[in-house]
């Protein structure tokens, strides 16, 4: 077998979308939070405070819902690796890697997790990052009205639930 057609079958497992049991996942995140958008991913980089739990998932799906982002393993059934809740996220990024292709860095206040997305995915992705940015821009919202105190998404430092700018990096957080 040439190194072509491996690479080939290899590429073809890797960006094969993968599938899910609806019903699973109606149990799993209820009817009050819809998804707003699925995206298969490369991998996933979990990397939270202490270094014995780091772990990479490869192959998983991004969801996105009105409360939370979940990283699910590629199987039949509902395999959540991550749960992200909205209001726990300081700060997220868009960007494009320097092999062409797309990451999401999410930063909550104990973890920073680095999902990457295949170049086929670019609509998919821009959809994404469209739709993160409004759930985000509403969480927050939300956040200010129900907490005392809430996390700067550019910075992730707690300040006042009425300010207007972070009092750490200055930026505009409403």
């Amino acid at each position: 077998m040439s190194k072509k057609s491996i690479g080939k079958r290899l590429s073809d497992f890797f960006l094969a979308p993968p599938e899910i049991d609806l019903e699973d996942l109606k149990e799993l995140i209820g009817e009050d939070d819809p998804v707003l958008i699925k995206v298969p991913t490369i991998s996933c980089t979990h990397k939270p405070r202490a270094w014995i739990d780091r772990n990479a998932f490869f192959r998983t799906i991004l969801m996105l819902t009105t409360k939370r982002v979940l990283i699910l393993k590629n199987s039949s059934r509902v395999n959540v690796l991550r749960d992200i809740e909205l209001d726990t996220i300081t700060n997220h990024k868009f960007a494009s890697t320097k092999n062409k292709g797309l990451k999401l860095e999410i930063k909550t206040v104990d973890a920073e997790d680095v999902i990457m997305f295949h170049q086929q995915y670019k609509k998919e992705f821009e959809e994404l990052s469209r739709k993160f940015e409004e759930v985000m821009k509403t969480t927050l919202e939300l956040s200010i009205e129900e907490r005392e105190t809430f996390f700067c998404m550019y910075c992730g430092v707690k300040i006042p639930a009425a300010s207007v700018f972070c009092s750490s990096c200055g930026k505009k957080v409403r």
